[in-house]
Protein backbone atom coordinates (compact mmCIF):
# COMPACT_ATOMS: atom_id res chain seq x y z
CA UNK A 1 0.00 0.00 0.00
CA UNK A 2 1.33 3.61 -0.86
CA UNK A 3 1.03 6.46 1.32
CA UNK A 4 3.12 9.57 1.60
CA UNK A 5 3.54 9.12 5.21
CA UNK A 6 3.51 6.57 8.09
CA UNK A 7 2.85 7.44 11.64
CA UNK A 8 3.90 5.27 14.38
CA UNK A 9 1.56 4.89 17.88
CA UNK A 10 2.11 3.57 21.17
CA UNK A 11 -1.06 4.02 22.25
CA UNK A 12 -0.24 6.86 24.94
CA UNK A 13 -2.48 9.69 23.79
CA UNK A 14 -0.46 12.79 24.61
CA UNK A 15 2.12 11.20 22.48
CA UNK A 16 0.39 10.07 19.39
CA UNK A 17 -1.54 12.96 19.02
CA UNK A 18 1.93 15.14 18.51
CA UNK A 19 2.63 12.82 15.51
CA UNK A 20 -0.74 13.14 14.22
CA UNK A 21 -0.75 17.23 14.97
CA UNK A 22 2.81 17.30 12.74
CA UNK A 23 1.33 15.21 9.84
CA UNK A 24 -1.70 17.47 9.54
CA UNK A 25 0.57 21.10 9.53
CA UNK A 26 2.78 19.27 6.91
CA UNK A 27 -0.02 18.33 4.82
CA UNK A 28 0.44 14.85 4.71
CA UNK A 29 -2.03 11.95 3.69
CA UNK A 30 -0.74 9.92 6.51
CA UNK A 31 -1.47 6.38 7.80
CA UNK A 32 -1.28 5.28 11.31
CA UNK A 33 -0.11 2.13 12.67
CA UNK A 34 0.07 1.11 16.39
CA UNK A 35 3.19 -1.24 17.03
CA UNK A 36 4.00 -3.13 19.77
CA UNK A 37 7.30 -2.08 22.21
CA UNK A 38 9.48 -4.08 23.00
CA UNK A 39 9.92 -3.57 27.41
CA UNK A 40 13.66 -4.26 26.82
CA UNK A 41 14.04 -1.55 23.99
CA UNK A 42 11.21 0.52 25.57
CA UNK A 43 13.25 1.01 28.67
CA UNK A 44 16.63 1.54 27.06
CA UNK A 45 15.44 3.44 23.84
CA UNK A 46 19.23 4.17 22.44
CA UNK A 47 19.85 0.03 21.42
CA UNK A 48 17.61 1.03 18.45
CA UNK A 49 20.88 2.37 17.73
CA UNK A 50 22.98 -0.70 17.72
CA UNK A 51 20.72 -3.38 16.62
CA UNK A 52 17.46 -3.84 14.70
CA UNK A 53 14.76 -3.87 17.51
CA UNK A 54 11.36 -3.95 15.36
CA UNK A 55 10.26 -7.59 15.93
CA UNK A 56 6.82 -8.24 14.48
CA UNK A 57 6.34 -4.83 13.74
CA UNK A 58 8.00 -4.71 10.93
CA UNK A 59 5.95 -7.78 9.29
CA UNK A 60 3.35 -4.97 9.68
CA UNK A 61 5.19 -1.98 8.24
CA UNK A 62 6.54 -3.41 5.29
CA UNK A 63 3.30 -3.32 3.52
CA UNK A 64 3.43 0.33 3.44
CA UNK A 65 5.33 2.14 0.67
CA UNK A 66 6.25 5.62 2.30
CA UNK A 67 8.26 8.50 1.97
CA UNK A 68 8.35 9.90 5.35
CA UNK A 69 7.97 8.69 8.87
CA UNK A 70 7.03 10.02 11.99
CA UNK A 71 7.67 9.04 15.89
CA UNK A 72 7.36 11.03 18.94
CA UNK A 73 9.00 10.25 22.10
CA UNK A 74 12.08 8.86 23.69
CA UNK A 75 10.57 4.85 23.59
CA UNK A 76 9.87 5.04 19.94
CA UNK A 77 13.61 7.05 19.62
CA UNK A 78 15.31 3.80 18.59
CA UNK A 79 12.43 2.48 16.39
CA UNK A 80 12.80 5.58 14.11
CA UNK A 81 16.91 4.62 14.22
CA UNK A 82 16.06 0.98 13.16
CA UNK A 83 13.81 1.83 10.21
CA UNK A 84 16.14 4.34 8.76
CA UNK A 85 18.64 1.93 8.82
CA UNK A 86 16.66 -0.52 6.74
CA UNK A 87 15.40 1.90 4.42
CA UNK A 88 18.22 4.24 4.26
CA UNK A 89 17.96 7.33 1.64
CA UNK A 90 14.65 5.89 0.49
CA UNK A 91 12.47 7.36 3.95
CA UNK A 92 12.76 10.45 5.53
CA UNK A 93 12.10 9.79 9.57
CA UNK A 94 10.81 13.00 11.40
CA UNK A 95 11.22 12.30 15.39
CA UNK A 96 9.73 14.55 17.92
CA UNK A 97 10.99 15.51 21.19
CA UNK A 98 14.73 15.45 22.47
CA UNK A 99 16.13 10.97 22.13
CA UNK A 100 18.00 10.36 25.16
CA UNK A 101 20.82 9.47 22.47
CA UNK A 102 22.74 10.89 20.05
CA UNK A 103 22.29 9.37 16.42
CA UNK A 104 23.28 10.36 13.07
CA UNK A 105 20.28 8.24 11.72
CA UNK A 106 17.59 10.77 12.40
CA UNK A 107 16.95 13.00 9.59
CA UNK A 108 15.03 15.83 10.64
CA UNK A 109 14.32 16.17 14.90
CA UNK A 110 11.37 18.79 16.12
CA UNK A 111 11.90 19.49 19.73
CA UNK A 112 10.98 22.10 22.37
CA UNK A 113 12.82 24.91 23.10
CA UNK A 114 12.90 24.61 26.81
CA UNK A 115 14.87 21.43 26.31
CA UNK A 116 18.54 21.27 26.61
CA UNK A 117 19.82 20.05 22.94
CA UNK A 118 22.76 19.10 21.62
CA UNK A 119 22.38 18.86 18.03
CA UNK A 120 22.70 21.90 16.02
CA UNK A 121 22.23 19.86 12.50
CA UNK A 122 18.40 19.71 10.79
CA UNK A 123 16.52 20.60 13.93
CA UNK A 124 13.75 22.22 14.14
CA UNK A 125 12.37 24.10 17.80
CA UNK A 126 9.23 25.01 18.75
CA UNK A 127 7.84 26.30 21.82
CA UNK A 128 5.81 23.79 23.75
CA UNK A 129 4.19 21.34 22.02
CA UNK A 130 2.07 20.99 18.70
CA UNK A 131 -1.76 21.03 18.95
CA UNK A 132 -3.77 18.48 17.27
CA UNK A 133 -6.61 20.67 16.80
CA UNK A 134 -7.26 23.96 15.62
CA UNK A 135 -9.91 26.59 15.96
CA UNK A 136 -11.87 25.60 13.02
CA UNK A 137 -12.59 21.98 14.23
CA UNK A 138 -13.18 23.35 17.73
CA UNK A 139 -16.23 25.05 16.20
CA UNK A 140 -17.72 22.05 14.86
CA UNK A 141 -20.91 20.94 15.83
CA UNK A 142 -20.70 18.25 18.86
CA UNK A 143 -24.57 16.54 19.56
CA UNK A 144 -22.70 14.91 22.95
CA UNK A 145 -21.31 18.72 24.07
CA UNK A 146 -24.30 20.45 23.14
CA UNK A 147 -26.73 17.71 24.83
CA UNK A 148 -24.67 17.56 27.79
CA UNK A 149 -23.90 21.03 28.87
CA UNK A 150 -27.49 22.88 26.84
CA UNK A 151 -27.85 24.57 30.51
CA UNK A 152 -24.35 26.09 30.66
CA UNK A 153 -24.66 29.96 29.55
CA UNK A 154 -22.18 31.66 29.20
CA UNK A 155 -19.41 32.59 31.16
CA UNK A 156 -17.72 28.94 31.35
CA UNK A 157 -15.00 28.07 33.01
CA UNK A 158 -12.75 25.09 32.19
CA UNK A 159 -10.24 23.46 33.85
CA UNK A 160 -7.90 21.19 32.62
CA UNK A 161 -6.09 18.77 35.88
CA UNK A 162 -3.05 17.33 35.31
CA UNK A 163 -0.78 15.41 37.95
CA UNK A 164 1.96 13.40 38.76
CA UNK A 165 5.28 14.29 36.57
CA UNK A 166 9.25 13.55 36.83
CA UNK A 167 9.22 16.45 38.48
CA UNK A 168 6.59 16.67 41.36
CA UNK A 169 3.98 15.34 42.52
CA UNK A 170 0.89 17.13 43.86
CA UNK A 171 -0.73 16.23 47.15
CA UNK A 172 -4.40 16.66 48.43
CA UNK A 173 -3.50 20.30 49.59
CA UNK A 174 -2.25 21.31 46.03
CA UNK A 175 -5.28 20.46 44.54
CA UNK A 176 -7.36 21.42 47.60
CA UNK A 177 -6.00 25.12 46.89
CA UNK A 178 -6.21 25.50 43.46
CA UNK A 179 -9.82 24.48 43.35
CA UNK A 180 -10.76 26.44 46.08
CA UNK A 181 -9.40 29.72 44.25
CA UNK A 182 -11.08 28.52 41.37
CA UNK A 183 -14.22 28.29 42.62
CA UNK A 184 -13.98 31.63 44.41
CA UNK A 185 -13.16 33.06 40.83
CA UNK A 186 -16.15 31.56 39.22
CA UNK A 187 -18.30 33.09 42.19
CA UNK A 188 -17.14 36.52 40.94
CA UNK A 189 -18.42 36.41 37.60
CA UNK A 190 -21.38 33.81 38.29
CA UNK A 191 -19.37 31.57 35.94
CA UNK A 192 -20.11 27.61 35.52
CA UNK A 193 -17.12 25.25 36.21
CA UNK A 194 -16.37 22.35 33.72
CA UNK A 195 -13.65 19.98 35.33
CA UNK A 196 -11.66 17.81 32.97
CA UNK A 197 -8.49 15.26 33.76
CA UNK A 198 -5.77 13.55 32.26
CA UNK A 199 -4.80 10.08 32.87
CA UNK A 200 -2.15 11.42 35.43
CA UNK A 201 -4.78 12.97 37.44
CA UNK A 202 -5.23 10.48 40.67
CA UNK A 203 -8.79 9.57 40.98
CA UNK A 204 -8.96 10.65 44.70
CA UNK A 205 -9.14 14.34 43.31
CA UNK A 206 -11.96 13.98 41.29
CA UNK A 207 -14.01 12.82 44.37
CA UNK A 208 -12.00 15.83 46.18
CA UNK A 209 -13.26 18.38 43.43
CA UNK A 210 -17.09 17.05 44.13
CA UNK A 211 -17.00 17.52 47.66
CA UNK A 212 -15.52 21.33 47.32
CA UNK A 213 -18.01 21.87 44.83
CA UNK A 214 -20.59 20.23 46.39
CA UNK A 215 -22.26 23.88 47.80
CA UNK A 216 -21.41 25.41 44.21
CA UNK A 217 -24.56 27.63 43.11
CA UNK A 218 -24.19 27.42 39.36
CA UNK A 219 -23.35 24.70 37.03
CA UNK A 220 -21.00 22.05 37.31
CA UNK A 221 -19.61 19.21 36.02
CA UNK A 222 -16.36 17.05 35.74
CA UNK A 223 -15.23 14.49 33.62
CA UNK A 224 -15.64 10.57 34.74
CA UNK A 225 -12.89 8.82 33.25
CA UNK A 226 -15.24 5.85 32.25
CA UNK A 227 -17.31 8.37 30.11
CA UNK A 228 -16.80 9.91 26.44
CA UNK A 229 -13.81 12.11 26.50
CA UNK A 230 -15.48 15.68 25.71
CA UNK A 231 -12.41 17.64 25.29
CA UNK A 232 -11.42 19.22 23.34
CA UNK A 233 -14.77 19.42 21.92
CA UNK A 234 -15.90 21.47 25.30
CA UNK A 235 -13.64 24.06 24.47
CA UNK A 236 -16.05 25.35 21.86
CA UNK A 237 -18.55 26.73 24.50
CA UNK A 238 -15.65 27.93 27.38
CA UNK A 239 -14.92 31.70 28.13
CA UNK A 240 -12.10 31.02 30.30
CA UNK A 241 -9.75 28.14 30.72
CA UNK A 242 -7.30 27.22 33.29
CA UNK A 243 -4.59 24.69 32.98
CA UNK A 244 -2.61 23.13 35.30
CA UNK A 245 1.35 24.34 35.32
CA UNK A 246 2.60 20.15 34.30
CA UNK A 247 1.27 19.81 31.57
CA UNK A 248 3.10 20.99 28.34
CA UNK A 249 0.80 19.82 25.57
CA UNK A 250 -2.71 21.05 27.62
CA UNK A 251 -1.00 24.70 27.93
CA UNK A 252 0.52 24.58 24.20
CA UNK A 253 -3.10 23.46 23.03
CA UNK A 254 -5.00 26.30 25.04
CA UNK A 255 -2.65 28.50 24.08
CA UNK A 256 -3.15 28.04 20.25
CA UNK A 257 -6.55 29.17 19.89
CA UNK A 258 -8.61 32.24 21.04
CA UNK A 259 -9.34 31.09 24.28
CA UNK A 260 -8.38 33.22 27.61
CA UNK A 261 -6.15 30.92 29.05
CA UNK A 262 -4.65 31.34 32.88
CA UNK A 263 -1.84 29.28 34.38
CA UNK A 264 -2.64 27.57 37.61
CA UNK A 265 0.03 26.54 39.53
CA UNK A 266 -0.05 23.43 41.61
CA UNK A 267 3.71 23.75 42.55
CA UNK A 268 6.28 26.45 42.44
CA UNK A 269 8.07 25.55 39.13
CA UNK A 270 11.78 25.50 38.97
CA UNK A 271 12.39 23.26 36.00
CA UNK A 272 12.94 23.79 32.74
CA UNK A 273 9.27 24.44 32.03
CA UNK A 274 9.60 28.20 33.81
CA UNK A 275 11.34 28.90 30.54
CA UNK A 276 9.01 27.76 28.46
CA UNK A 277 5.68 29.55 30.80
CA UNK A 278 7.92 32.93 30.50
CA UNK A 279 7.63 32.69 26.96
CA UNK A 280 3.96 32.43 26.92
CA UNK A 281 3.57 34.65 29.33
CA UNK A 282 5.87 37.21 27.62
CA UNK A 283 4.25 36.59 24.27
CA UNK A 284 0.55 37.60 26.04
CA UNK A 285 -0.59 33.80 25.09
CA UNK A 286 -1.64 33.74 28.64
CA UNK A 287 -1.81 34.94 32.24
CA UNK A 288 -1.45 33.64 35.48
CA UNK A 289 -4.17 32.31 37.65
CA UNK A 290 -4.84 34.83 40.83
CA UNK A 291 -8.32 34.55 42.45
CA UNK A 292 -9.40 35.76 39.08
CA UNK A 293 -10.73 35.71 35.36
CA UNK A 294 -10.96 38.31 32.98
CA UNK A 295 -10.40 38.89 29.57
CA UNK A 296 -7.07 40.26 27.92
CA UNK A 297 -5.54 40.72 24.63
CA UNK A 298 -4.10 37.23 24.02
CA UNK A 299 -2.25 36.39 20.91
CA UNK A 300 -2.95 32.95 20.31
CA UNK A 301 0.67 30.28 19.99
CA UNK A 302 1.69 29.76 16.51
CA UNK A 303 4.68 27.41 15.77
CA UNK A 304 3.19 26.23 12.46
CA UNK A 305 4.69 29.01 10.11
CA UNK A 306 7.95 28.80 11.93
CA UNK A 307 7.96 24.36 11.37
CA UNK A 308 6.57 24.82 8.02
CA UNK A 309 9.52 27.04 6.72
CA UNK A 310 11.90 25.09 8.71
CA UNK A 311 11.15 21.91 7.85
CA UNK A 312 11.17 22.68 3.96
CA UNK A 313 14.58 24.69 4.13
CA UNK A 314 16.16 21.72 5.88
CA UNK A 315 14.09 19.02 2.93
CA UNK A 316 15.59 21.36 0.14
CA UNK A 317 19.17 20.37 2.24
CA UNK A 318 18.86 16.81 2.12
CA UNK A 319 17.86 16.71 -1.71
CA UNK A 320 20.92 17.95 -2.43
Amino acid sequence: MKTECLILLIGIKGIDNQSIALAKILGFKFKKIKIEMNPFIRTFPFLGNIFNNLENNFKLIKKYNFKYLITTGKKLSGVSVALKKIYGEKIINIHLQKPNFYSKYFDILIAPEHDNFYRQNNIIKIVGSLSPFNEIEIKKKNPLIEKKFKYFRSPNVLVLLGGKSKRYTPNNTDYSKLLLEIKYAAKQISANVIICHSRRTPENVLYLAELIFSDFSNNFYISKKNEPNIYPSIVKICDYIIVTNDSVNMISEIASTTKYLFLGYLNKEKSKLKFFHEKLLNHNCMKIFNRSFYNFKKIPLDNNKKLIKDFKLILNKLSK
